[in-house]
């Protein structure tokens, strides 16, 4: 046991093979009852030393997913966890703060795929933070304001700010990242005034890019529409009656609106959410006014990232049903019109070469509209304000995907980037694996990774940690990545080893990136 004093009190962590964990410490009162609602606050100070050995719970799950979450869910959620290799307060190590996915709908800092132990080891103190999901947090009221999760964010980077060096960790050196809904969470924060200073690297996966060519992105409006139904399915519009409504009430309300019931003969995407973060002109701006010139940025995407969405054996099949009934030509056409609107007849030239079923055309296409022309578009934009960015494609597939078909799926670079790889013990279904659980289970660690993926990890924690120390990512040999530039479009692919190339835009993204080009003029 290790005891540490910070700023609101006495907490008492574990240690275990030489790295201290402390977990569940709250960043914020509780945003329940009156504060329901509420930007996030300071944290409550306590008497007496405070148990630092168990999560704290985690947000209320808008959409279940039948994933581990390691703790308790409650509208009581604002804790995060550190760990840490050394506590010596002259320690300076650079700080880690990971904000998780999930959509903005489910998913916590507890769950065993973000355990920061094997990624502290690297020299790092790691930060991993809970937040308000779906109308919790996102919700837009006309007196209270809007984007409370984003006000979660900036209040647990207030606290690693004030608290970080009492464990080992340089409050002038913080790195946020994060993936999917987290990587969102980081581009938000770019944007967020309130932020500015409070970090000085940042890593965005597998999201947090520009808006989507050919389909509408979340947006204000949106956020503001879906709210105005919130009000009318709960009968009113006052906070006092709003705040008073029962959780699981909120909960139901929030899930019927959330985005994930698309229509009939359509596939549910992400650009169908709703509880989003997005521009108020109160906390978050349009523009990058968070984003420090001396801040590099990291960013990037998976190969296969739709394949977490619809799986081989088909995700939104019912019990019974032939997944050719799902991906069929049909549902091909419609989602073209939706995600490539004006090029929907030159992706169907192009996908009708015989080289794809509708299954693997449709993951071509969401990957390539939702992910990897964003990405591009985020390149040239990078690059264009002569920011110090880089950017990777994690093409990496584990024995296990490749059986599965999930190949590298939306989440697949995570367990490597925390060092979670070990073929000791028995891989967990997580939210990002939902799919790949269901078609082979929990499995051996042995029968999922390779030796080759232990390099991978050995060689992405490198990369990640290096730039936290430094601002440049480095391969294993110590050399730098390329940096983003639109005059030689380089980038690092992360397969089956890491290395720098020349970014070859395949058919569907320059498809895309036309009808881009085409709305701009």
């Amino acid at each position: 046991m290790a005891t540490v004093r910070i700023k609101q009190g006495a907490v008492e962590g574990s240690v275990q093979d030489g790295i201290y964990s402390f977990l569940g410490l709250p960043y914020s009162e509780p945003p329940t009852g009156d504060r329901r609602w509420r930007p996030a606050s300071s944290p409550p100070a306590w008497e007496g030393i405070r148990d630092g050995t168990r999560f704290g719970k985690a947000a209320i799950q808008i959409v279940e997913t039948g994933a581990e979450l390691g703790a308790e869910s409650s509208e009581d959620c604002l804790y995060l966890n550190i760990w840490s290799g050394n506590l010596d307060q002259s320690a300076q190590q650079p700080v880690m703060v990971w904000i998780h996915g999930g959509g903005f709908l489910n998913g916590s800092s507890s769950m065993d795929v973000y355990s920061g132990q094997n990624l502290a080891r690297r020299g790092v103190v790691v930060v991993s933070v809970n937040y308000r999901l779906g109308a919790f947090g996102f919700l837009r009221h006309p007196e209270a304001g809007g984007n409370f999760a984003v006000s979660d964010w900036v209040a647990a980077l207030k606290w690693v700010s004030e608290n970080v060096q009492m464990f080992g960790g340089n409050p002038q050196n913080v790195t946020v990242f994060g993936q999917s809904a987290g990587a969102v969470a980081v581009r938000t924060l770019l944007c967020t005034p309130a932020a500015r200073g409070l970090f000085h690297r940042a890593i965005i996966q597998s999201a947090g890019f520009e808006d989507y060519a050919a389909t509408p992105s979340p947006d204000s409006e949106r956020v503001n529409n879906t709210s105005e139904k919130f009000f009318n399915l709960l009968g009113s519009r006052d906070l006092d009656v709003l705040r008073r409504i029962p959780t699981e009430q909120i909960r139901v309300t929030s899930l019927t609106l959330c985005g994930t019931r698309p229509p009939p003969g359509y596939l549910h995407s992400p650009a169908n959410l709703v509880w989003y973060p997005v521009p108020d002109d109160e906390v978050v701006m349009r523009e990058f006014s968070g984003w420090n010139e001396q801040v590099p940025v990291l960013f990037g995407c998976t190969q296969h990232e739709a394949r977490a969405f619809w799986r081989p054996t088909g995700l939104h099949t019912a019990p019974g049903q032939d997944p050719s009934e799902i991906y069929t030509v049909d549902t091909l056409a419609n989602m073209f019109k939706v995600l490539a609107r004006g090029g929907d007849h030159e992706m169907m030239s192009h996908f009708s070469n015989g080289k794809f079923s509708p299954y693997e055309a449709l993951t071509e296409l969401c990957t390539a509209a939702i992910w990897t022309e964003p990405a591009k578009a985020t390149y040239h934009r990078f690059s264009a304000l002569n920011r110090k960015t880089f950017f990777y494609i994690f093409s990496r597939i584990s024995p296990a995907t490749r059986r599965s078909g999930m190949l590298a799926y939306h989440g697949a670079e995570i367990p490597y980037i925390f060092g979670n790889v070990s073929r000791n013990g028995v891989l967990k279904p997580w939210f990002g694996r939902k799919a790949l659980a269901a078609d082979i289970g929990p499995c051996p660690m042995d029968k999922y990774f390779d030796a080759v993926d232990e390099q991978i990890a050995n060689d992405v924690q490198n990369a990640w940690v290096t730039f936290a120390q430094t601002g440049i990512p480095q391969f294993s040999d110590g050399s730098a990545w390329p940096r983003c530039d639109t005059r030689d479009m380089k980038l690092t692919v992360i397969g089956d080893k890491m290395e720098a190339k020349q970014w070859d835009v395949d058919r569907v993204v320059s498809i895309l990136s036309s009808l881009r080009d085409q709305a701009r003029d």
